[in-house]
């Protein structure tokens, strides 16, 4: 089995020069095939894949961790494709603190009207070693309450239970892309450990949804180390107090828009 993994990072919220962040999340995966993992808040990664000389049409399969604007809004300039995501992806949704709309700015019949759209709660192989994950089991005690702040149109409060992340098999453990987390990064990995049928996590990426070293942080950072994790990148909507933590106990650097990671 192949151990190699590419990861570009075509929109974060930091950048490397000549390269522009937002608010939003979009990464190509690659190992044994290529996928668009969540297309960021705008049209920004289709800008930065031009000046990366990634070409997207070459892409076939695009996967949306979950429905939030920052992850999906990029869909409305997406066509003939196969999207990938949970059928509660385009609920309308707002954040419980600002009020804001969440929702992803394209329509779930605007995008089948030009895209093959699948929607899944169950894991779902992408190649023989990349998953969607599907709909994470919410077990670890620390993570169970990791959502109060969002809400549906009623006023309800939204778990957010759409929200998901692919696992990769490699020869020296899983590697989990997450897109913010919202269902707990160690629920994630314990779930991609399930599916993948791998107990050795190798390395971990993406939005991790965690602002404060805290309690849960250092729960977050023994469990990792015990599933043997090597490299470990938070990054989005994880601050910087957080990823410094990080930082202190796994192999990686600060995750930024135009990088190329390879392990």
């Amino acid at each position: 089995m192949n151990g190699c993994v590419k990861i570009t990072i075509l929109s974060d919220k930091l950048a490397l020069p000549d390269f522009e962040g937002e608010h939003g999340l979009s990464f190509i995966v690659e190992a044994d095939r290529q996928i668009l993992f969540d297309t960021g808040a705008s049209d920004l990664f289709l800008r930065n894949a031009d000046k990366l000389g990634v070409n997207l049409k070459e892409i076939d399969t695009v996967v949306i961790s979950h429905g939030h604007y920052d992850h999906g809004n990029g869909l409305q300039y997406i066509s003939g494709k196969r999207i990938i995501t949970h059928p509660c992806a385009f609920t309308t949704r707002y954040s419980g603190r600002s009020g804001r709309n969440l929702t992803i700015a394209v329509t779930r019949e605007n995008i089948e009207a030009r895209n093959t759209l699948v929607e899944s709660r169950e894991p779902l192989w992408l190649s023989e070693r990349i998953v969607y994950l599907g709909k994470i089991e919410r077990t670890m005690s620390f993570e169970r309450e990791l959502v109060p702040q969002f809400h549906f149109a009623g006023g309800t409060a939204d778990p957010i239970i759409d929200d998901s992340a692919i696992a990769i098999k490699t020869a020296k453990g899983i590697f989990v892309i997450s897109g913010c987390a919202h269902s707990g990064i160690c629920n994630i990995v314990e779930q991609a450990r399930k599916v993948c049928q791998q107990s050795k996590v190798y390395g971990v990426i993406g939005g991790f949804h965690m602002t404060e070293v805290n309690e849960q942080l250092s729960q977050t950072i023994d469990y990792l180390k015990e599933t043997g994790s090597e490299y470990v990148l938070p990054s989005h909507c994880t601050s910087p107090e957080v990823i410094n933590e990080f930082r202190k106990n796994f192999k990686g650097e600060n995750v930024k828009t135009g990088m190329i990671f390879e392990f």
